[in-house]
């Protein structure tokens, strides 16, 4: 096909940006199209992987409701943590494991399941939770100041600062220290969520001997 003067200059324009800008345009478009499936890969895998712990969370509750064996509930929940570590479903399993396991007498494996939630999860209210619980674990050991060290670290939300000042009250009452158990516990009922909670909270309170009246000062006893 014979092309005229002004047809000949077009293409040979378009010719010679090929030439120079070519090979970065299919680059540019090749990364794109790379970045686009990447990006739908991952969603899928995504899904699929929330899917697969959704599987497993659910087989694992099932476990824990038949009270199947402990052996049986251990290799599902940890498994659920190696195969689906980042999923909401892990720190979820790892708490509800935990309780059966403390139901058990294994406090051990309970333990450790609320270690892996509160350093591994990544989810920070159930890193809360889960210091609550093994607050109240390491209580029954008599491990005092470890539970009031494992909860003033805690970053809770608004609706668990009552629950945490619950347990860190306990804490402080049970090493003895009166002043800080009164404390901690005003705070709790100052952000009241659970009518129940405040209820205990509020009998705790009242139930703490009255502050012991200051003795005089040698100047004032003098007068």
């Amino acid at each position: 096909m014979a092309y005229d003067l002004q047809e000949q200059e077009s293409i040979d324009e378009l010719k010679a940006w090929w030439d120079k800008w070519g090979n970065f345009t299919l680059g540019a478009v090749t990364v794109v199209c790379l970045a686009f499936a990447g990006y739908n890969g991952m969603k899928w895998y995504d899904r699929h992987q929330a899917q697969e712990a959704s599987k497993a969370y659910a087989s694992l509750q099932t476990a824990i409701s038949q009270q199947a064996e402990t052996t049986s509930v251990s290799h599902i929940v940890d498994a659920l943590i190696d195969d689906a570590g980042g999923t909401v479903y892990a720190p979820m399993g790892a708490l509800s494991a935990s309780k059966y396991f403390e139901s058990k007498g294994d406090s051990a494996k309970a333990q450790t399941l609320l270690n892996w939630v509160i350093n591994e999860s990544g989810h920070q209210e159930y890193q809360t939770v889960a210091r609550v619980r093994l607050a109240g674990l390491l209580m029954d050991s008599k491990k005092f100041d470890e539970a009031v060290a494992l909860l003033t670290a805690a970053q809770p939300t608004e609706k668990q600062i009552a629950l945490v000042n619950d347990r860190l009250g306990d804490a402080y009452f049970a090493k003895g220290d009166i002043e800080n158990a009164r404390k901690v516990w005003m705070q709790a009922v100052a952000h009241p969520v659970d009518p129940s909670l405040m209820g205990f909270v509020q009998l705790k309170l009242q139930a703490l001997p009255e502050v012991a009246a200051q003795e005089p000062k040698a100047e004032e006893a003098a007068q």
